[in-house]
């Protein structure tokens, strides 16, 4: 914190001010925030240079630090206030969700996003922490809101600015901080057991389906072929296994086959599957967000090793991943 401290006098004393937060054509932005940075222990370390100059990004005096060599720090302690940011060349949801420190899926919520593209200027709005936004309807409470996303009603408070006893009005949006979306109300479960979510129509790349797994570049063990039709995922991509779209889970468990079995019914007739789990860390019936953790890489069933098999079907017919998933 004295290095930082050292950084923001310097800078603000010598260095002019640009226009706003993410305006500009700068190409090659990288971003570090200062956690990342917290073991830096000298101003040479950071890197800082008579060109540099910083931002104030909220009445708490966050601070956004950008050099010539285009290179972004993003303060982050503390921030209670939602923020606009245009989007720059080269910066993608992934790279975003790392730099604020919260998932592609709250920033997807927050920006009433369809898909994982985003256009160079475009206007985002950061939310402080992981969550969802949500207009009060009429008898809403702040008690009731709580309860339903399963959050404390001093965090909803904090974060929106409010008085703790102050009354809410029909129309207002809310964030209700590390709120995950409820179970839906129109959940049926057919004749045959499954579920149905309505409208949940996607197409090639459009964003609607995100790989299971951690790490960015993906390592397939098996492909899909005519008597595979899946992906086989292993221990490289990392162990957590995440939701591949929102929707509604059920578990299944096999000695043969797919051992440790999650499926996410969609709606629409679409689904996921999530074979071979070694833990799961959903429930039967709860309702999941795109990216949400589910279980733990593991090779039960029939498996030569560890690795997640991973289909997507529409009706029961098994597709390809690839033809859905992003690149």
């Amino acid at each position: 914190m004295v290095v930082l401290a050292m950084v923001v006098v310097i800078t603000n004393l010598q260095l002019p001010m640009p226009a706003g937060i993410g305006s500009g054509e700068t190409t090659g932005v990288h971003y570090k925030t200062i956690a990342q940075l917290a073991s830096t222990a000298t101003l040479e370390e950071l890197g800082v240079n008579q060109e540099e100059y910083s931002i104030p990004i909220s009445e708490d005096s966050e601070y956004l630090f950008k050099t010539v060599q285009t290179e972004t720090i993003i303060s982050r302690n503390n921030r209670k206030e939602s923020i606009k940011y245009n989007v720059r060349s080269g910066e993608s949801l992934s790279s975003l969700s790392a730099d604020f420190g919260i998932t592609v899926a709250t920033l997807k919520y927050a920006n009433n996003l369809s898909s994982n593209t985003l256009k160079v200027g475009q206007e985002l709005r950061i939310p402080p922490v992981d969550g969802l936004f949500v207009k009060v309807k009429r008898n809403d409470t702040l008690s009731a809101l709580a309860a339903r996303y399963k959050v404390k009603v001093e965090d909803i408070v904090s974060y929106n600015n409010l008085e703790k006893d102050a009354p809410i009005f029909s129309g207002n949006e809310l964030l209700i901080p590390g709120a995950i979306v409820s179970k839906a109300v129109e959940v049926e479960y057919t004749r045959s057991g499954n579920i149905n979510v309505p409208n949940f129509s996607p197409t090639s790349y459009s964003g609607k389906f995100i790989w299971p797994t951690e790490t960015a570049t993906h390592y397939i063990s098996q492909g899909y072929k005519s008597y595979h039709r899946a992906l086989d995922l292993n221990r490289l991509n990392g162990w957590g296994l995440y939701a591949s779209a929102p929707g509604v889970v059920q578990l299944f468990t096999t000695r043969g086959g797919y051992g440790n079995l999650v499926v996410i019914n969609h709606g629409s007739g679409w689904s996921t599957y999530y074979g071979h789990m070694s833990q799961f860390k959903v429930k039967a019936g709860d309702y999941v967000q795109q990216g949400q953790l589910i279980g733990i890489m593991g090779s039960t069933g029939k498996s030569t090793g560890p690795h997640i098999h991973f289909e997507i079907r529409q009706n029961g017919k098994m597709l390809n991943p690839l033809d859905y998933l992003p690149r």
